[in-house]
C-alpha cells in the first residue's frame, strides 16, 4: 500500500529536529516532516510480496485503516507516501502546524500504534496481542531535494525487496555500480540500495584532529546514527574508524571507499563479509582499471575522499 504525495502548498522541514528518542531542547510538537518507520514484532507480518503483487494480511488492512484514520485524531498531521512491508511500514508524516500542547510527534504514533493493537484484539480475540515493537525510528527531512528523496526511497522499497529476494548475489559478488563523469567504474560488494539512500553523510575527521574536536563530531555522529543516516567514507584516520566501529556496534549502515581493485573473486574480510551480506555495508572500489594493490598513497586519499564527497548528500568534516 502506497499513500499519497503531500497536500500542495504544505512546507517540509527546515532545521528542527524530531528525534527518535526525546533529547533536551528539541519541541516534538512543532511543525515539520519526519520518515516514520515502525518495526512489527517477531512472527507479525503486514503483507506478502510476490513479483506479481503485494498482498497485505488482515493484520496488514488493519495498519493500513489506521494510517488513513490518523488525520481524523489530529488535524495538523497528513500522511505523505507510505509502504507497508512485510515486516515494517515506512510513511512520510507531515506535522502542518504545530500539535496541541502537550501532543508530540512520539505521542501520535504511540496513540496509532495503541489503536491497531486494539484493533486486532478485537478482531483475532487475543488479549494480549501486538503488532510493532517499542519505539519508532524517524528521520527528519531538511528541505524540498531531501524529501524528494524520502518519497522515492519509499516508492522503491518493493522493487528493492524483489531484487533482494531474487538476486541474492547482488549483496555477495563485486559488479559495476556507477561511473564516474571522468568514466572510472565503481566497483561495490554488498548492499547497493544503500547509494540510493536519501541521507548518506560523509565522514572526513583529520589524523591531527584532537580528542576535544572527537567530542564535538561524537554528538554529530550520534545524531546522524539516531536518524539512520548512512555514512560514507575510506574510514582510514583514527577517528574515521571509531566512527565505523560505531555505526558497526549500534547497527548502523555504511559505504566504505577503497583502493584495492576489486576482482570477479573478491571477497571483504571476516566481519565486513558478513555486514555486506546483511545490507549493512557497501564496500566501493574507486581503483577503476588500475593495479590490483593500489598505494594508498595522498593521491589515493584525495581520490577516495573526492568520491565519498560526490556520493555523500552531508558532511561531518573536521579539519
Amino acid at each position: 500500500m502506497r499513500g499519497g504525495a503531500f497536500p500542495s502548498g504544505l512546507r517540509p522541514l527546515g532545521g528542527r529536529k524530531m528525534g527518535n528518542r526525546p533529547q533536551k531542547g528539541y519541541d516534538y510538537h512543532r511543525a515539520g516532516v519526519a520518515m516514520v518507520t515502525l518495526k512489527t514484532r517477531r512472527g507479525v507480518r503486514l503483507c506478502r510480496i510476490t513479483q506479481e503483487a503485494v498482498e497485505l494480511t488482515e493484520v496488514g488492512r488493519i495498519v493500513q485503516q489506521a494510517l488513513q484514520g490518523v488525520s481524523g485524531f489530529y488535524g495538523q498531521v497528513k500522511i505523505g507516501p507510505c509502504q507497508i512491508m512485510p515486516d515494517h511500514l515506512h510513511a512520510l508524516v507531515h506535522v502542518v502546524r504545530d500539535l496541541p500542547a502537550g501532543v508530540t510527534l512520539q505521542r501520535v504514533i504511540r496513540g496509532f500504534k495503541i489503536g491497531v493493537d486494539r484493533t486486532c484484539r478485537e478482531r483475532f480475540g487475543e488479549a494480549s496481542f501486538q503488532v510493532f515493537e517499542k519505539g519508532m525510528f524517524d528521520r527528519l527531512v531538511f528541505g524540498r531535494e531531501h524529501l524528494e528523496r524520502e518519497e522515492a526511497y519509499v516508492g522503491d522499497n518493493v522493487r528493492r525487496y524483489r531484487l533482494r529476494q531474487a538476486h541474492p548475489e547482488l549483496f555477495q559478488k563485486p559488479r559495476c555500480l556507477r561511473t564516474l563523469p571522468d568514466g572510472t567504474a565503481l566497483w561495490g560488494v554488498g548492499n547497493p540500495f544503500l547509494l540510493e539512500h536519501p541521507r548518506r553523510v560523509r565522514v572526513q575527521i583529520s589524523r591531527r584532529a584532537t580528542e576535544a574536536e572527537w567530542l564535538a563530531t561524537e554528538a554529530v555522529v550520534s545524531d546522524c546514527l539516531a536518524q539512520g543516516a548512512v555514512f560514507v567514507s575510506p574510514f582510514l584516520s583514527p577517528h574515521e574508524k571509531r566512527v565505523l566501529r560505531r555505526v558497526v556496534s549500534e547497527g548502523g549502515r555504511a559505504i566504505r571507499l577503497t583502493q584495492v581493485f576489486f576482482g570477479e573473486r573478491y571477497k571483504p574480510m571476516g566481519e565486513l563479509f558478513d555486514l555486506c551480506c546483511e545490507g549493512r555495508l557497501l564496500e566501493l572500489s574507486v581503483a577503476g582499471a588500475f593495479e590490483r594493490y593500489a598505494r594508498l598513497d595522498r593521491a589515493a586519499c584525495l581520490r577516495l575522499n573526492q568520491v565519498a564527497g560526490a556520493i555523500a548528500t552531508a558532511d561531518i568534516a573536521t579539519t
